[in-house]
């Protein structure tokens, strides 16, 4: 044991390369903190550190911190935050370990001095690893970090679809109204094959007199294609293309179909992420009249296209071909669907082929397969939101926060009135200042308030422009802003009117009645008390257009 009292000179201090050789140079045992200047040395361990070299009371056991930054041979260390504790025995690099663990670092200490000592005396032999070979602690770090990037990676998208899922669905729902007559077909990976064949000649091409050689090129066989043609031959094909799908690609396919796709065979998903599909897009010019007369209507032989007639008669009559009377999860027995399944080497059943069966599930199919004709015919991809913050003012604040909003118009995402501050039940009163005045303050009470979303710029210059006027709630953080934001300002935002908006279109079609009833020279006593408030209500409106102070440019109501 060293002596009670001594003084213990704990840990040199290296900080470039001379010192780094230097200390290579020294006999004895090493243990070595290195740190990048950016992250610092590991302080907390320093009473560890120094307990045990006062209980050791070797002499040969030294401890140093080395900053990786200006010493070449610890260049990989650099970008590392958690500690590297590198031992040498004379100037020899025997271990390395990483990290904070007390108890570890401290019994990997006393058993190396054990070795030292062994070393020295000639009692074994150690292996020296050289400085810059990757040792089998920082592989281990290494893969462990890889697996939590792509858990991380899986994390985050999870939440970006969770976020994404309703806004999915409603441009899907709009979208599938403008394609009543389309549908799709397609046909999985195994049921596809390559032939070589003989090119034929081109069109208008001079005959040779003497034969060539013929030019052999790659032809696509898909006979599970060729037999199920003929019996939609009353739809037109449109296009038909080969995509090879991405596992993102594939979700988004099955979108409103994943039980199905939680149903495939592992196999059957591998093919479908290695191998191509092949898919058909099909269309029924002219939709017959027995498919959707209503009673007592006119018949005729042929109806025109009438999309909200139409759907779903196109994608049940291509689901009755393939599946039946059953369904993709359960076709009937003598379904061409059933007919044409494969069965694996475990006795497991794969699926050739897909159709949809519903408006939504065949709009999420084309928007994948045909994202092209997609695009032409109305369809909008959702965007994941960007990343902002939700700022809420009380309603009398509106005043200061209005002209700040016009001033960082390109900066604000949505922004409206609230009855209350509740994210879990917000209550849209309007998006428009004058509308809100038109109500009356005093209908809305003291609880209403002004919420809008504010995009993260650089050092969120943006918010500090509203937090210096006081709000009453900010989002902690971006990401949580943006869950913040879907509550208030969901995807269908600018499609709803709001109650101010719905209240005085109530109001106008009263009042347009009260004057018909006028007109119509019966009815006054009836609508004298409507009149007078209509009266109440104009003169109210002119004295708050004196008072009012503010009017902002972004309203969004038409």
């Amino acid at each position: 044991m060293a002596k009670k009292g001594a003084q213990v000179v704990l840990q040199e201090e290296i900080n470039n390369n001379d010192d780094w050789v230097k200390m290579l140079e020294k006999s004895g045992i090493y243990v070595v903190d290195v740190y990048a200047e950016w992250c610092g040395p590991c302080i907390p361990m320093i009473a560890n550190l120094k307990k045990i070299k006062l209980e050791i009371g070797n002499e040969n056991l030294h401890y140093a911190v080395a900053k990786s930054d200006n010493i070449m041979a610890l260049e990989r260390f650099r970008q590392k935050s958690e500690p590297h504790w590198l031992f040498f025995f004379d100037g020899n690099l025997v271990n390395l370990i990483i990290g904070s663990n007390a108890p570890r670092l401290m019994n990997l200490i006393t058993d190396e001095v054990e070795q030292y000592v062994k070393f020295k005396n000639g009692e074994i032999q150690r292996e020296f690893i050289p400085m810059n070979q990757i040792t089998e602690e920082e592989k281990k770090k290494m893969i462990e970090y890889e697996h939590y990037q792509n858990q991380k990676i899986k994390n985050e998208k999870k939440i970006i679809d969770d976020r994404m899922m309703k806004a999915r669905e409603y441009y899907l729902r709009r979208f599938s109204v403008n394609i009543p007559l389309q549908t799709c077909v397609v046909y999985f990976p195994h049921t596809i094959e390559y032939i070589m064949v003989e090119k034929p000649p081109e069109e208008g091409a001079e005959l040779s007199e003497e034969p060539n050689e013929p030019v052999m090129v790659e032809k696509r066989v898909c006979n599970v294609a060729t037999a199920c043609s003929p019996k939609y031959a009353e739809f037109t094909v449109n296009e038909a293309i080969e995509m090879q799908l991405t596992e993102d690609k594939l979700n988004q396919m099955f979108f409103m179909d994943k039980e199905l796709l939680e149903s495939f065979p592992s196999e059957l998903i591998d093919q479908l992420l290695s191998k191509k599909v092949f898919s058909v897009m099909l269309s029924m010019p002219v939709i017959k009249n027995e498919d959707v007369v209503s009673e007592g209507a006119a018949v005729d032989n042929e109806i025109p296209p009438d999309p909200a007639e139409h759907m779903g008669i196109v994608e049940q009559r291509l689901s009755t071909i393939i599946y039946g009377n059953g369904s993709p999860l359960n076709p009937s027995p003598d379904s061409f669907a059933v007919e044409h399944m494969i069965v694996n080497s475990s006795n497991v059943k794969i699926p050739s082929l897909y159709t949809p069966t519903n408006p939504l599930s065949k709009a999420a199919a084309l928007a994948v397969l045909f994202k092209k004709f997609c695009l032409n015919n109305g369809y909008v991809p959702p965007q994941p939101p960007l990343p902002q913050y939700i700022v809420i003012f009380d309603i009398e604040k509106s005043n200061i926060v209005l002209p700040i909003i016009e001033d960082l118009e390109g900066k604000i995402d949505h922004y409206g009135f609230f009855r209350n501050a509740d994210p879990e039940n917000p209550i849209l009163l309007c998006k428009d200042y004058e509308l809100l005045t038109t109500y009356g303050m005093d209908k809305i009470g003291k609880d209403g308030k002004l919420v809008l979303s504010v995009l993260k710029d650089d050092n969120d210059k943006s918010l500090l422009r509203f937090v210096d006027v006081g709000p009453i709630y900010v989002s902690p953080d971006s990401d949580v802003g943006i869950d913040d934001a879907i509550k208030f300002f969901p995807h269908d935002f600018d499609q709803m009117d709001g109650e101010v908006k719905i209240w005085l279109a109530q109001q106008s079609a009263r009042e347009e009645e009260a004057m018909a009833a006028v007109e119509d020279g019966d009815g006054e006593e009836h609508v004298a008390g409507e009149d007078e408030e209509f009266s109440r209500r104009k003169e109210n409106e002119k004295e708050g257009e004196e008072e009012r102070p503010f009017t902002t440019k972004l309203s969004t109501v038409s």
